[in-house]
């Protein structure tokens, strides 16, 4: 079989086996890094474009196969993806290529597109090292970026960041999350811009004189257990001796030093494996399930599925639809129709639009209702993306950041300003949650309620069975199943069977008016006359 390419993935010719991982190249950039060790089969018909390459194939290229470990090329072909009369590429909204990441997510590259990053990741991991050592913490380096200095004294050119951690004195989980927290806050009180993966991982963001993102730089804490593990959450658990960590050696990236641990090439093989001196641009790391459930049991887990929303609404920025024109496309419809007929309710002098997106339906309620010349409009979304375009829109509102899988989330109205009651809703958002982090929007309901405002969500009864990303797939949540949960919060839940829209038809849409009722059984009363009146 010879190298083949089409418009639904590769085919890979004959390849040695000493050949661990391959580059995909359209014309002279990488896109796409294959690590044939977790193929099921490297003889495989095809291998498929990985779902966020697939937008860009439009057009035609020449397509070359490599070998990672030694650039050497092993098989080409031209290649024509659509008609359209254009070159292949993939590049962001600047035209920097980029390629798939280890997240499987489109990214910028060290070894292309934008001049001079490297260096300037090198003087913030410097900075930052030097800051939690001010702070009394033993920092040192992690990661690809260990990896990086232990095999070539470089960056590795596929990386996208650095990644530092420091080594924590405590023991105790409980601990070692306080003290993460404590870090964050005081990294964020020196100006930092700081996205918090969980208790012991936060990201440092920093961005180019346009506001654009330039590189970031990871922040880890790492510990010793009892059992004689080192843990550096999210990845990383193995047997290590105290020996084998201090006191902290040196390596050299680019001619600077930075801190690693005492043995550096056994931190790596408990990171990756032990082939880690294999250069696998496409390597995946594959957590253990016992090592995923105990650091996030530990830790928690607050950025999940973030970049694909962000992704998502980054995607539609573009879109002519505005926020303001009324428009609700896609399975969201239904419901949105229906809280615009019922925001005659909606009262109070503030609203919060819980999971707002792009804030198409936050606009239409500041603007629609006998109080909207008096409301204030706050939109909450955990994208920033989102927030952004409804800060975009136009339209008389503010948004606010919200992270259902934290308890601070309970602060969004002392956040947002908001000091008296306040009404909220919800267009298919509680069905879209998990049910611990649904707990967190239920609380919030009810101090809506107590506060003297209103509460209204809409939901779909049964899964999504189309396929899709599984960010896009909607569990559903049938009404009763949804009266018992509101129960336990002293909620009641009166439901309004909504007419469906085309798509979903099938998935029994519904609305809630939820109300205050101490004691609450877990039942869901059924208003049939209200759901022909406000479809």
């Amino acid at each position: 079989m010879s190298f083949a390419v089409s418009t639904t993935g590769v085919a890979l010719p004959p390849l040695a086996d000493d050949v661990r991982s391959v580059d995909v190249y359209f014309g002279d950039d990488r896109v796409w890094s294959i690590d044939l060790h977790v193929l099921p089969d490297r003889r495989a018909p095809e291998i498929r474009w990985p779902a966020a390459l697939r937008p860009s194939l439009r057009g035609a290229t020449r397509v070359d196969l490599r070998d990672s470990a030694s650039g050497t090329l092993i098989a080409g072909t031209e290649a024509r993806f659509t008609d359209d009369d254009t070159i292949t590429r993939v590049v962001d909204e600047d035209g920097v290529p980029l390629a798939i990441n280890k997240w499987g997510r489109l990214g910028k590259t060290l070894e292309a597109g934008n001049p001079g990053v490297q260096e300037r990741i090198l003087d913030r991991t410097t900075e930052v090292i030097a800051r939690l050592d001010d702070m009394g913490l033993r920092p040192f380096i992690v990661g690809g970026t260990l990896l990086g200095a232990v095999r070539d004294q470089a960056l590795l050119p596929h990386d996208d960041d650095a990644d530092v951690a420091y080594l924590s004195a405590h023991t105790n989980p409980a601990d070692v999350a306080r003290e993460g927290f404590a870090v964050g806050r005081a990294l964020e009180s020196l100006g930092y811009e700081l996205v918090r993966h969980s208790a012991t991982h936060m990201q440092l963001y920093f961005r180019t004189p346009t506001g654009a993102l330039d590189h970031y730089v990871d922040v880890f804490s790492a510990f010793f257990t009892a059992d004689g593990q080192i843990n550096q959450p999210f990845h990383v658990r193995g047997e290590m001796r105290e020996d084998q960590m201090l006191p902290f050696g040196t390596v050299t990236i680019q001619g600077r030093p930075f801190p690693a641990p005492a043995d550096p090439e056994h931190w790596l093989v408990i990171n990756y494996d032990e082939h880690w001196r294999t250069p696998i641009p496409g390597y995946r790391l594959e957590t253990p399930r016992p090592t995923i459930r105990r650091f996030q049991n530990w830790f928690g887990s607050f950025h999940r599925s973030r970049d694909f929303w962000n992704d998502f609404f980054r995607s539609r920025s573009g879109d002519e639809t505005r926020a303001t024109d009324g428009a609700h496309d896609g399975p969201w419809s239904s419901g949105a129709r229906w809280v615009l007929r019922e925001s005659n309710r909606l009262t109070a002098p503030a609203l919060v639009d819980l999971g707002s997106g792009d804030g198409r339906l936050s606009a239409q309620l500041a603007n629609s209702g006998s109080a909207s010349a008096h409301r204030r409009v706050v939109a909450a979304d955990y994208s920033a993306y989102a927030r952004a375009a409804a800060d975009a829109s136009g339209a008389p509102l503010s948004t606010a950041h919200v992270n259902l899988a934290r308890v601070s989330a309970l602060s969004l109205p002392l956040d947002a300003g908001i000091d008296g009651a306040f009404d909220l809703v919800a267009n298919h958002l509680l069905d879209h949650l998990g049910p611990h982090v649904r707990l967190q929007a239920l609380r919030l309901i009810r101090m809506s309620l107590r506060s003297g405002g209103t509460a209204i969500a809409t939901l779909f009864s049964t899964r999504d069975q189309t396929d899709g990303p599984p960010e896009l797939v909607n569990p559903g949540i049938a009404p009763d199943d949804l009266a018992a949960e509101a129960a336990a919060f002293d909620l009641g839940v009166e439901i309004v069977p909504l007419r469906p829209t085309s798509a979903d038809w099938h998935r029994a849409p519904y609305g809630v008016r939820f109300t205050q009722q101490p004691g609450a059984a877990p039942t869901a009363s059924t208003t049939l006359t209200a759901s022909r009146g406000t479809r």
